[in-house]
């Protein structure tokens, strides 16, 4: 089957991880005997081009891991938002052109967020093409989508062939949002890059968290919770990965608590490095308001650690036994005592099992199947 994968947002030059939980989905498709494609239309803006003191404004066609990518960014310059979309979807037309001129026509087109559904409507009123939807966006369920993209939402939602979203409470959210099914399938995790290594023993017990950092990544819950049970314990150790606009206020935070020695804010990762630190904790833990899924807690599952996280729309569709994680309340007081549970339950959680869990439920192959299947039903 020949299939056109059409993200709302990807990875790119200024951000090699923006996204690439589509690409990996993508590859994995290509992989278990499909064509698939990808046309991605980004926008580049002014602080990132100072930031990272580069331009790289350009057309270009990627052949990797057996996937056709025709991606396109632009210099967004552009306040109006209804100029923007114009712009973009001028550009697509002219990537699509080129798409099928070099690769054909699709027989299905994956849309991946409401956000990028022109490109899909194009293609369905057009060439008649039929189109799959899965939905990722936080606002949903955030109150942050204003009443004309609930419009286009519910539009792009009614003329699709089938609905995805990547959690059960998404899923249910949006069915009771639009009074529209939505099928919950999970992304996909690596499993050949995230796996397990076996370290030397170390006097130590680590836990890891991995977020941008900002209020609804919830760090200052997660430190002053830490704290609350494992302060004075120096063989405890907390590491946060990540950057954000949160940085300066959770290194004074951990300032002020005297925490320097249990608590490390390690910055910004690339992936190798986000790998190895995975492999080398004891326990993953996630904080966040909400989330729409959680990419990152499958890596860790799949890298064999369990999981400590909150109640936020996401892990309630991950951790869904005992033997792979602890789920609490965005609470302070609760959270803090997952956080001890964990560290008592330690020796009773099993690499492996967790490892095979991720690999039933979110692997290249189990979700490739279902993903699969719902091309199959939509293009009848």
């Amino acid at each position: 089957m020949h299939i056109l994968i059409l993200p709302s947002w990807y990875i790119s030059s200024y951000n090699a991880l923006q996204g690439i939980f589509f690409k990996e989905q993508a590859e994995a498709l290509a992989k278990y005997g499909n064509k698939v494609g990808v046309i991605s239309i980004q926008d580049v803006g002014i602080r990132n081009i100072i930031r990272q003191k580069k331009l790289e404004l350009s057309k270009m066609y990627i052949f990797e891991n057996r996937v056709h990518t025709y991606r396109f960014q632009y210099l967004n310059i552009i306040k109006n938002n209804f100029l923007i979309k114009k712009f973009e979807l001028y550009y697509f037309k002219r990537m699509w052109t080129q798409y099928i001129k070099e690769q054909g026509i699709p027989d299905i087109v994956h849309l991946h967020s409401y956000l990028a559904g022109d490109f899909a409507l194009y293609i369905k009123e057009k060439y008649n093409i039929p189109f799959v939807v899965t939905e990722h966006n936080s606002g949903f369920a955030r109150n942050t989508i204003s009443i004309k993209n609930l419009d286009k939402a519910k539009e792009i939602f009614e003329k699709s062939a089938s609905n995805i979203a990547v959690s059960e409470k998404l899923g249910t959210l949006l069915k009771n949002k639009f009074t529209l099914n939505f099928k919950y399938i999970p992304n996909i995790v690596n499993m050949d890059f995230f796996n397990i290594k076996k370290t030397v023993k170390k006097n130590t017990y680590d836990f890891i968290h991995i977020a941008y950092l900002d209020r609804n990544k919830n760090q200052t819950m997660l430190i002053r919770a830490f704290y609350r049970v494992f302060r004075n314990q120096a063989k405890i150790k907390l590491t946060i990965v990540g950057d954000g606009v949160e940085y300066d206020n959770l290194y004074k935070l951990i300032k002020e608590l005297n925490m320097q020695d249990q608590i490390l804010l390690f910055g910004r990762a690339n992936r190798e490095e986000v790998k190895n630190l995975l492999q080398h904790s004891d326990a993953f833990v996630l904080s966040s308001i909400y989330e729409t899924f959680g990419v990152v807690v499958i890596e860790a599952m799949s890298c064999g650690l369990p999981v400590v996280a909150t109640k936020c729309g996401g892990p309630e569709s991950i951790v869904t036994s005992g033997k792979v994680g602890l789920l609490s309340d965005i609470d302070e007081n609760q959270f803090s005592e997952k956080l001890l549970e964990m560290y008592n339950k330690r020796k009773s959680f099993n690499p492996e099992y967790i490892r095979k869990y991720v690999e039933e439920n979110f692997s290249e192959k189990a979700v490739t199947l279902k993903l699969n299947d719902v091309y199959e039903k939509a293009r009848k």
